[in-house]
């Protein structure tokens, strides 16, 4: 068995993880780190003994990590997997420059992934979009719509702008909140804020007298745990370097 640790452990994503660690046959829970002033910081956890924890050193035990924070940590993360050799694997959105540069130095000494979505179905959405793009060409627009709970930080989210940077064409642009005339080359992006949806994305094929549209929804936030997981395990069999999902799937790259 893995032994993983865990980061943002308690948080809304970090807890499934934690649970889909507990059902798995490859993986096991070893280290569930909080913030410092977290209420949770020395209770136990549930699974196999392990207590929350906000002591970074804990990660030199696990053979892989899986952060779901904040950017400011993420960096940390980074800079202490790359001083272990440590595989890792970031599901924190909204990355500043700080955390990526962190992460690239990382990349140099320990295999990682950034993963916006770590839900299967999203790599397939992607995928797909991609497909599409090839086999309708530029006489189709192409606009994405996400929609996501009241409390996400990030907009456009990272699973958003992922499937849109792959169907960018040479001279076309992202354009957030558009206002006026749709200008030639733009993919839009719309993103909708509210309630407790888990996660939405569809992506529009817009062409004159016909529309395809793609939609991926997550109806439980489980799904993201046990998508982690499965990535992590992956994970851990790579050398190092920088991934996304589609190289651990191994598909589509």
């Amino acid at each position: 068995m893995k032994k993983i640790g865990v980061v943002g452990s308690s948080g809304r994503t970090g807890s499934h993880v934690v649970s889909a660690l507990a059902a798995s046959d490859s993986c096991v829970l070893h280290a569930a780190l909080v913030s410092p002033g977290s209420t949770r910081l020395g209770c136990d956890v549930g699974v196999r003994g392990v207590r929350y924890s906000a002591d970074l050193s804990v990660l030199s035990q696990c053979d892989a990590v899986v952060d779901f924070s904040t950017p400011a940590t993420t960096a940390q993360v980074a800079s202490v997997c790359a001083d272990l050799e440590k595989p890792l694997l970031v599901g924190t959105t909204a990355l500043d420059a700080n955390a990526r540069s962190a992460l690239e130095r990382c990349a140099r000494t320990a295999p990682v992934c950034v993963a916006p979505n770590t839900s299967l179905s999203a790599t397939a959405l992607q995928m797909a979009s991609t497909y599409l793009r090839s086999v309708l060409g530029p006489s189709f627009d192409v606009e994405v719509m996400e929609i996501h709970h009241r409390m996400k930080r990030d907009a456009p989210s990272g699973t958003a702008l992922n499937v849109v940077e792959d169907l960018l064409t040479p001279g076309s642009t992202i354009v957030t909140g558009r206002e006026g005339l749709r200008r030639s080359g733009e993919v839009g992006v719309v993103s909708l804020r509210g309630g407790d949806v888990a996660g939405e994305h569809t992506v529009f094929f817009l062409g004159d007298g016909e529309r395809i549209e793609v939609t991926q929804r997550v109806q439980s936030r489980a799904v993201f745990g046990a998508g982690a997981v499965v990535l992590v395990d992956r994970l851990t069999t790579r050398s190092p370097g920088l991934y996304d999902v589609r190289h651990l799937l191994e598909v589509g790259r």
